[in-house]
């Protein structure tokens, strides 16, 4: 079994993310359950504008370190999805994925390890928002939002207004992470959709001893791919 180093954005990602990637991980089919385990130390990196223009050279850095723990099979990059523009251009979650991919690459993914980065749409508490009434402490009476994933950006204060004792990212987002029993509704987020489509690029590479830089370019003749891949 190799390790799976998390790369994520805030400290309370650094607490949750690994409940639920490993969570995700045994729902793996059945062939590629046991490929991979998930540090429990992930990587914080910040947001998107600390890995890319002026800093790009910081995610090469944080690969580094993740290639320096042992048995490292791959890493997953898990960063907010809710910018407007990433190195003067309008962001688009499949155009900077594909960037960082190249970019991890150059830094040794594809080769001694396997890489795919991931955004979520708006931010990782949109994923708890659509398990709301799981949660504990959700006041009676709360209309849950229908639509998760669109802007504006508001998942953190959400939380905050309708939960009892209110919400803070870095005290209860493992908390109400570990309530979650049932995930099957997050599944009609595509980013979501996404992560579940990474954990099992990385976990087939692995058992194929074939790395990969996730998502890959497309043929230069097919930019339609670009809408029709998960991301």
């Amino acid at each position: 079994m190799k390790r799976l180093v998390l790369l994520v954005e805030g400290q309370g990602d650094v607490a949750a993310m690994p409940s639920l990637v490993g969570e995700l991980l045994t729902q793996l089919p059945p062939e590629l359950q046991g490929q991979l385990f998930p540090d429990d130390a992930p990587i914080k990196t910040g947001g998107i504008h600390q890995i890319t223009g002026k800093r790009s050279s910081d995610l090469a850095r944080h690969l580094g370190n993740a290639n320096k723990r042992s048995k490292l099979g791959a890493a997953l990059l898990i960063l907010d999805g809710d910018t407007e523009l990433v190195e003067s251009q309008p962001f688009c979650a499949t155009q900077v994925a594909r960037l960082l991919a190249s970019r991890a690459r150059d830094a040794g993914a594809g080769v001694g390890f396997s890489f795919a980065t991931v955004f979520l749409r708006q931010e990782y508490e949109s994923l708890l928002l659509a398990v709301a009434t799981q949660l504990p402490g959700l006041k009676p009476g709360t209309q849950v939002p229908t639509n998760v994933e669109e802007p504006p950006r508001g998942a953190k204060g959400w939380l905050h207004d309708h939960l009892a004792d209110g919400y803070n990212p870095t005290d209860r987002q493992l908390e109400l992470t570990r309530a979650v029993k049932d995930w099957e509704p997050v599944r009609a987020l595509r980013r979501f959709r996404r992560l579940e489509h990474a954990l099992v690029e990385l976990a087939a590479a692995v058992a194929n001893n074939e790395h990969i830089a996730s998502p890959s370019l497309p043929p230069p003749d097919d930019e339609a791919a670009t809408e029709s891949e998960p991301t």
